[in-house]
């Protein structure tokens, strides 16, 4: 079966998608006007959309989506700089969360977005475990805690590293760390044999932050939730993680219990040379 359906009617013979193509699924034999599928080359198809993206008439479909079209846009409808600079200095991590229970189409909805996050190879390879009521995050979090409480016990240089010591017993004085009392945690996982499966899925939790920012929701990335899966089978098997693969983020969602009022400031980047490069160093930090 070919990966991309060209409909001959719409197509406009500018052989855009044959230049877009980045693998070059696509080709336009000689003779011909209209693209068509390489043969050889079919199976190495990523799915990526770009050909879809691209062609101006909309007559490209990809087999692997169902052969949906594209979502026509308005280069005039999108963010300007200024618009995306302030929905990127206006995020913060959220702590402290209203008790509200969130709608599940709108946790849905912020994980759709984050399927146009990048990832390798495109392979969009994250899956998401996501609890929508905060009984089922307190339940989540006391299990954090046992796994805490564990590595105490058997004296984990981990433990000390992430002050475990303290966290358990802020917790054990009736005030969570962990999750804070979110009503709503999205976790991230994908495959443990992958092109590159923790990027990806870091990327695409950064993507529903963002989309969560955007919608006026709250967010908040859970480590400790993560170091916990991550070594513990117990929660991996709480959050419904499939053999084989491995949490990678976690984010806290809520409506935030607080406003902020303004924008911080950042340490501007100083550009230098070194070789070639120009190299913007980090900061530094007392952390």
């Amino acid at each position: 079966m070919n990966p991309v359906r060209i409909d001959t009617e719409l197509c406009k013979r500018d052989g855009l998608c044959v230049s877009e193509c980045p693998l070059g699924v696509l080709e336009i034999k000689e003779g011909e006007e209209i693209p068509s599928v390489n043969g050889r080359k079919a199976r190495f198809c990523i799915n990526c959309g770009h050909c879809a993206a691209i062609c101006p008439a909309n007559a490209i479909s990809i087999a692997a989506l169902g052969h949906r079209k594209a979502e026509p846009f308005r280069h005039k409808d999108m963010a300007s700089a200024e618009e995306a600079a302030l929905l990127f200095k206006t995020r913060r991590s959220i702590r402290s969360f209203k008790p509200d229970q969130l709608d599940e189409s709108q946790i849905e909805r912020l994980i759709n977005l984050s399927s146009y996050a990048p990832s390798g190879h495109n392979a969009r390879p994250v899956s998401w475990s996501v609890l929508s009521s905060r009984d089922e995050v307190e339940k989540l979090t006391g299990l954090v805690v046992e796994w805490m409480e564990d590595m105490l016990k058997r004296e984990d240089p981990l433990a000390g590293k992430l002050f475990l010591k303290g966290i358990v017993r802020t917790w054990n004085e009736g005030k969570d760390l962990i999750c804070r009392k979110a009503p709503a945690i999205a976790v991230a996982w994908a495959p443990e044999a992958g092109i590159t499966p923790d990027s990806d899925a870091v990327l695409a939790a950064g993507y529903l932050e963002l989309a969560a920012h955007s919608e006026k929701l709250g967010a908040c990335w859970a480590g400790y939730v993560t170091f916990a899966a991550q070594y513990s089978q117990k929660v991996r098997d709480f959050l419904g993680v499939d053999d084989g693969h491995m949490v990678h983020a976690s984010i806290l969602l809520g409506h935030s219990a607080v406003k902020y009022s303004n924008i911080p400031p950042r340490p501007e980047a100083t550009p230098e040379k070194k070789g070639l490069a120009t190299v913007f160093r980090a900061p530094e930090s007392s952390h």
